[in-house]
């Protein structure tokens, strides 16, 4: 029955010569471990998607509640501390992906001619996933992300002329309070992640119409995709993970004091990849 429904779909699809064309794609020089950081940036990003949609259904996108819905995820709900944890951490984890990744690129000369366009890609996706992360700082609504957030964003009002019109929109108005949250809780949840995989999708199909970047070698033979280069790729997003879980386990994601637009918070700092703002 199964098998028939198989055909079925196949025959409509074509899914089977697609996931041949995949797993028997060949690699000149034969599987490298230097190849694994796309499919590790694919599985982190997996990997925040459902995170990400299991802490939403707790979540609460209003500054009356968001604090209050984060703090029982965070210390009341069974798992919600590691899940929130792994969250927090793989986010830091793609950051640190996303330049090894841009930097095998330039190290294999997979950003010249036709592959430009795939380098451009990799760009927009990398200032995707960094506005990810400066959307998601506010969402605890706590004094240290209201702030840090605060300052982040105020520097969108220096370019002149459309500054002050480009920072309201961002805040939702003129002042700092819901419709930030709420456009923050939307820009991260919804629109950033669609565009997100809608360019990722754009980037693995070019990745697929011009194929890896390398030569075939005397030393080395060519392979195909499977099943050397899928074990690579599986060991490292399994390390990965363990990694992830291990530090959101010794260090648990904190959660401040609630935000309060009144008292300014001195100790407010962005992550660390947001420092330079400062």
């Amino acid at each position: 029955m199964i098998g028939k429904i198989y055909k079925w779909v196949d025959s409509r699809t074509g899914i089977q010569q697609s996931l041949e064309d995949t797993l028997y794609e060949n690699i000149p020089g034969g599987a490298k471990w230097r190849y694994v950081s796309g499919s590790m940036l694919v599985f982190a990003f997996t990997t925040q998607l459902i995170t990400g949609l299991f802490l939403w259904m707790y979540y609460s996108p209003g500054t009356q509640n968001a604090w209050a819905s984060v703090y029982y995820i965070t210390f009341e709900m069974e798992g919600g501390n590691l899940l929130r944890g792994i969250h927090h951490v793989m986010a830091q984890a793609m950051i640190c992906l996303l330049p090894i990744h841009l930097m095998q690129v330039v190290w294999e000369r997979a950003y010249t001619k036709p592959r430009e366009f795939n380098w451009w890609l990799g760009l927009v996706l990398l200032q995707l996933t960094l506005a990810l992360g400066l959307t998601g700082y506010l969402l605890p609504w706590d004094q240290k992300g209201y702030w840090a957030t605060k300052v982040a964003t105020e520097l969108a009002a220096l370019p002149p002329v459309a500054g002050g019109m480009i920072q309201k929109i961002i805040v939702g108005g003129s002042e700092y309070g819901h419709f930030t949250l709420t456009r923050f809780f939307a820009l991260h949840a919804g629109v950033l992640p669609g565009l997100l995989i809608g360019f990722l999708v754009l980037h693995i199909a070019m990745f697929r119409k011009h194929g890896i970047t390398a030569e075939s070698s005397t030393k080395r033979s060519d392979q195909y995709f499977w099943p050397m280069q899928v074990f690579k790729d599986g060991v490292a997003c399994a390390i990965l993970f363990a990694v992830v879980v291990f530090a959101a386990i010794m260090e648990p994601v904190e959660l401040g004091p609630p935000a309060e637009p009144a008292e300014a918070f001195g100790a407010a700092r962005p992550e660390w990849y947001f420092l330079f703002l400062f």
